[in-house]
């Protein structure tokens, strides 16, 4: 059954739709969808748009979610879809979790051209209207959804499609749901968003691509002034430039040390950061621990993945 979102004045003041960042999505070339696992706090996790469409699962955190103009608390189990440009956002405010949000994204517009060759993707096409303003699930379609996308971030391409595939199903047969933001939303902001501080886009992508770059050498390559591009940055990213280049220097060290073995050392200049002493003060203020517990619980959470999948064979 639809819902419309209920008004709490309890709930955090609304941002304002100008402040979100634009995200850039590279979809993998194996694949018609990019799925992840994102620790929190993220880089990512901010308030953000992109035209990709994207199903967003919480399985265990507590928090705030903002989507477009709609502001409501979250439980464990939280699942919603949103359209493309449609901005968004989950808050767990004080929260330290890896590995707390599963991302899908896709590029819908390309999958909708492949419907007449592939008759399973018919279900997008009845997501189209509703996606603009966010679905989110309830109850055992929630959880049942949930449980996919689980399955789905282990998954090899050829499973993984199937699973893609049963998941927009999910969403488009649903019965128990919601819709978030308000009607129209997502189309006065995709204008408002178009060709907007492209600068500042393209500066993003460069800092996700070399965490290395200083802001002067970022501004140079878009063509900007360095004030100008300072303040241009800052309102478009809510974050001055330093603060977004230590999250995603943070953010990817956080990888490396979850996914590799390298050493601390070298985890720390690939992320980079140009001292050791720096980094891992850095890192213990901004993740509550040192890199090497964080690779020591970053391990005890993939052992007990791993138990658990042993446990139901």
């Amino acid at each position: 059954m639809q819902k419309e979102p209920v008004a709490d004045s309890s709930l955090p003041t609304p941002l304002r739709p100008t402040a979100a960042m634009r995200e850039s999505i590279r979809i993998p070339e194996d694949r018609s969808y990019l799925i992840r696992r994102d620790d929190y706090p993220h880089p990512l996790c901010t308030w953000n748009y992109h035209p990709e469409w994207e199903i967003h699962f919480v399985p265990q955190a507590r928090g705030f979610a903002y989507v477009g103009d709609y502001i409501g608390s979250f439980e464990p189990g939280h699942i919603a879809l949103c359209g493309g440009n449609l901005p968004h956002n989950w808050v767990s405010p004080g929260l330290i979790a890896p590995g707390r949000d599963y991302v899908l994204q896709f590029d819908a517009g390309q999958l909708l051209s492949k419907i007449p060759v592939l008759a399973e993707l018919r279900s997008l096409q009845a997501l189209v209207q509703e996606s603009e303003r966010g679905i989110e699930l309830m109850g055992s379609e929630a959880a049942e959804a949930g449980a996919l996308m689980i399955e789905l971030e282990q998954a090899p391409p050829a499973r993984g499609l199937g699973l893609f595939v049963e998941i927009l199903s999910r969403f488009a047969t649903a019965t128990d749901y919601r819709l978030l933001a308000s009607p129209g939303f997502a189309t006065g902001y995709a204008a408002l968003a178009s060709g907007r501080h492209a600068r500042v886009n393209n500066a993003v992508q460069l800092v996700q691509s070399n965490p290395s770059i200083s802001m002067n050498e970022a501004a140079d390559i878009v063509g900007a002034e360095a004030s100008t591009f300072s303040r241009s940055f800052k309102a478009l990213t809510g974050m001055t430039f330093s603060h977004y280049q230590r999250a995603i220097r943070i953010s990817r060290a956080r990888s490396l040390l979850a996914e590799t073995a390298r050493p601390i050392t070298e985890v720390c200049f690939e992320a980079g950061f140009s001292n050791l002493s720096n980094f891992n003060r850095i890192f213990l203020k901004e993740a509550g621990m040192t890199p090497r517990e964080y690779r020591k619980i970053a391990n005890i959470r993939t052992i007990s993945r791993l138990r658990t999948d042993e446990d139901g064979d």
